[in-house]
């Protein structure tokens, strides 16, 4: 196989979303592109991966395959490629093989896999009808509010506006974004929607994001969390599974 990327910190780039969820994950290379769908450790949250033929120079298998790999590892060897190398994947004795180079300069990493499980993870089949598309800086910074008062934040979707609310013993805090300003791209909701999730994981999926970028919510009333967004010519959608409160 081949896959190549004209600049190597794309890639690495792209593979942080992966990252930043879960430490051991399959790659399915498809002929359409890369693929990668995998659970956290706490299976509380998701990560769905794609990366398509399209955001490679080149991109060349002999056959679709899947290989486990250590994305911790992965990511750790990619961050020594540099800006206006190539990236290059390919695979020999067993091993992933990732060259970086440019001009006449080059340098090779080989990479152990790790064995594939026999089956790859599948997404929730969930119904959303609510969804709100916002600028990922503003989201960001709502959570970083948040992580003062709670480890665990409650988003709320009606027409007309998107909230972070946050309820702790050191104080409350409610963050209201309206159709209309400059944060909210979008707001498409009939009857609302509202759930609890913990800040840890809503903070670790926001982090490849850039503060220009936007990012999708599809939520529903405790019920899991779809989140998405696009990056580097990959396309990354995280499930989050929702606190249930009795009160």
């Amino acid at each position: 196989m081949k896959l190549v990327v004209e600049d190597a910190p794309i890639l690495k780039a792209a593979i942080d979303s992966i990252v930043s969820l879960v430490e051991e994950g399959e790659f399915e290379l498809k002929h359409d592109g890369l693929h990668l769908k995998a659970m956290d450790p706490s299976q509380i949250s998701m990560v769905s991966f794609i990366m398509p033929k399209s955001a490679f120079s080149e991109y060349s298998i002999p056959e679709e395959m899947r290989i486990g790999m250590n994305m911790t590892q992965l990511s750790n060897v990619l961050s020594r490629g540099k800006k206006g190398e190539k990236a290059e994947l390919g695979m020999e004795d067993g091993r992933l093989v990732l060259k970086f180079y440019a001009d006449k300069r080059k340098k090779t990493f080989k990479v152990p896999l790790i064995e594939a499980s026999e089956k790859p993870q599948r997404e929730p089949k969930i119904e959303f009808k609510s969804q709100v598309s916002i600028r990922a800086d503003a989201f960001k910074e709502a959570l970083k509010d948040a992580r003062l008062v709670s480890s665990h934040v409650r988003l709320i979707l009606d027409p007309k506006e998107f909230i972070v609310e946050v309820k702790g013993d050191s104080g409350d805090v409610r963050e209201q974004f309206e159709v209309g300003g400059s944060e909210v791209v979008e707001i498409k909701t009939e009857n609302g929607a509202r759930a609890t999730f913990p800040l840890q994981y809503l903070e670790d999926m926001m982090k490849a994001t850039s503060g220009s970028s936007t990012v999708t919510l599809h939520l529903e009333t405790d019920k899991p969390l779809k989140l998405e967004y696009e990056m580097e010519g990959a396309k990354v959608t995280y499930y989050l599974a929702p606190r249930i409160e009795t009160d």
